[in-house]
């Protein structure tokens, strides 16, 4: 895909005064810095990840992207060591330590939850994932009508997956 696509895709017509853009591109970045930085609030869309394990289309409209869960598992993994680390030069005190380990823990423990659920997902439904991606990555967004025979794909795909 060429970088105009790429920007056009990311960019459409008239973006700096669309409500819709502006706000769609809030939730987003605010449900993956919440998957990144406070993954136990998403214990309700584990359950569904675990319950749906066999259902793409389920898993990929989870709260936060799988990115989110993935910087998630890594920045408590981080924030694990950090805290050893302190713990062991500077002598923080017990109960700081063991609440702050209990929280990176269950952090971890969710983020790795989804992140195998998916990762499972991706291995043994290929086909139905390469389709989702391809709906992604080719629908029209923020509402303008589609232009190339990608698509006009992509919105049969959608329109197909919601009947």
């Amino acid at each position: 895909m060429r970088l105009g696509s790429r920007l056009r895709d990311e960019f459409p017509r008239g973006w700096w005064c669309s409500a819709r853009w502006w706000i769609t591109g809030i939730r987003d970045l605010a449900l993956s810095t919440a998957a990144a930085v406070a993954t136990a609030v998403f214990v309700g869309e584990v359950k569904r990840a675990v319950r749906h394990r066999d259902k793409p289309r389920t898993l990929a409209r989870l709260s936060g992207t799988f990115e989110g869960y993935v910087a998630g598992l890594l920045g408590n993994s981080a924030g694990l060591v950090v805290l050893a680390t302190m713990a062991i030069e500077d002598g923080l005190s017990v109960a700081l330590t063991a609440l702050l380990a209990g929280w990176c823990l269950l952090n971890i423990a969710i983020s790795a939850t989804v992140f195998v659920a998916v990762a499972r997902s991706r291995i043994r439904q290929s086909a139905a994932w390469a389709e989702l991606d391809f709906v992604e990555q080719h629908a029209p967004k923020c509402g303008r009508p589609p232009e190339t025979i990608e698509e006009y794909r992509a919105q049969q795909l959608q329109e197909q997956a919601s009947e």
